[in-house]
């Protein structure tokens, strides 16, 4: 019983995904399901004002869901007199052998065991909840049409640009002129790309801190310079004093005319270390993001309309003074921070151009998976092709697969409708 998912019993009664024909009681009499009624997250009763049509009469009242039926009792439903309007018994297991639960007015509430109105699909997800290695939809994806698959991975792919859509206009600052704020949204999104899931919260801070320090006038006109040594010193100058920032470097390793500039605003303790690959590293990250910073903020605003956006990044991560960002971390950087940039400046200037310009690239995309989630998915009967090479497929497993939300996956769905 405890492989089950109670959001997914849950989705199950509340989109009535289940065969109603023979729908009956444990007891035996047939029931119609016409309206699952609405979610209770207060006290009493799972679902209230569900109507039910059990043996032919109708009834209208609550529902309350268990996965084994002896729960009713177990939580004390008997003695509870807010569960006397509950006309139906849904649970997943009748641990009870058909003998209907009793309310605390003494009327008898019958039950209703949900997986045998299952279809087989159904019910074979239910059984692989358990298995921790395979995906619970494992030998199930086979049984898509090539072009329903081909459609579903389609849907993943655009959900995961409206997410990537969504978190880069969450930094844009809405009080700034476009201009200026979208080169502001660029320049976070490159600090929180570079921080890798563990060390975003950090990296956005640390770039609210190199924003500030870019406002000062001389500092804008070293990075307006045509100068290479002078960016290149000013690359060097403001690492260092983000490095000291964020406690990764001692006052005493930075020179005494960078010493004044200092904020303090974070502690060595605010990062995390763990199990990370050297080149992940915030003592590492922060000075690519500087350079890549320093460097995208000498493009003006005409120049993204004017060249393809893969070449102007192309040129930006010519690094000068630090090692520059891997292959694939660029890869990326750029379709998760550049290509959603630039297609919301196109929304922002009304510049379908620039969108069409943006999706061209996103659709070229081709990054592909580590290896384990590769695997992970061809075992669990994946269809070989190009979706191997997106992020959109990289996005679900981490945050619908590997957490067996299969009550939002477009493949169950299917299978549900089918």
């Amino acid at each position: 019983m405890d492989i089950i998912r109670e959001d997914f019993f849950h989705f199950l009664w509340q989109n009535l995904h289940f065969a109603q024909n023979g729908l009956r009681t444990t007891c035996g009499k047939p029931v119609r399901v016409i309206h699952p009624g609405y979610r209770n997250d207060g006290d009493g009763a799972d679902y209230r004002y569900s109507r039910i049509r059990v043996d032919g009469i109708l009834f209208c009242g609550d529902v309350e869901l268990h996965k084994a039926a002896s729960e009713w009792y177990r939580h004390g439903h008997q003695r509870d007199s807010r569960y006397e309007r509950v006309i139906l018994h849904v649970v997943v297991h009748d641990d009870l052998h058909k003998r209907n639960v009793a309310a605390s007015d003494g009327h008898r509430v019958p039950t209703i065991e949900l997986r045998s109105c299952l279809p087989p699909s159904l019910s074979r997800l239910w059984r692989n909840w358990h298995r921790p290695v395979s995906l619970p939809c494992s030998g199930l994806v086979p049984g898509l049409p090539a072009r329903t698959f081909g459609n579903i991975m389609r849907q993943w792919d655009k959900k995961y640009l409206r997410h990537r859509l969504n978190r880069m206009r969450d930094l844009f600052p809405a009080e700034t002129p476009i201009t200026a704020g979208w080169q502001m949204m660029v320049i976070r999104g490159i600090f929180q790309g570079l921080g890798y899931h563990k060390n975003q919260e950090p990296m956005l801070r640390l770039a609210e801190i190199f924003l500030q320090k870019r406002q000062d006038p001389r500092t804008w006109l070293t990075l307006q310079s045509r100068s290479p040594e002078r960016i290149r010193k000013k690359i060097r100058e403001i690492s260092r004093l983000l490095l000291m920032d964020a406690g990764l470097v001692d006052a005493d390793l930075v020179d005494a005319d960078l010493v004044s500039g200092r904020t303090g605003a974070m502690k060595r303790t605010d990062w995390d270390f763990s199990a990370s690959r050297p080149a992940n590293r915030p003592d590492i990250r922060i000075p690519q993001a500087v350079e890549l910073a320093i460097r995208l903020s000498r493009y003006p605003i005409s120049a993204w309309w004017k060249k393809p956006a893969a070449e102007l990044w192309k040129t930006a991560c010519e690094a000068e003074v630090y090692p520059a960002p891997g292959k694939q971390r660029r890869d990326i950087l750029l379709h998760n921070v550049i290509i959603p940039s630039v297609y919301l400046l196109g929304c922002m200037l009304h510049h379908r151009r620039l969108n069409r310009q943006a999706l061209i690239l996103w659709r070229k995309q081709h990054i592909p998976l580590p290896p384990l989630v590769r695997n992970t998915l061809e075992n669990g009967g994946f269809h070989p092709g190009n979706h191997y090479n997106r992020l959109a497929i990289l996005y679900h497993f981490k945050y619908f697969c590997s957490r067996k939300k299969c009550y939002e996956c477009n493949v169950m769905k299917y299978f549900v409708r089918t």
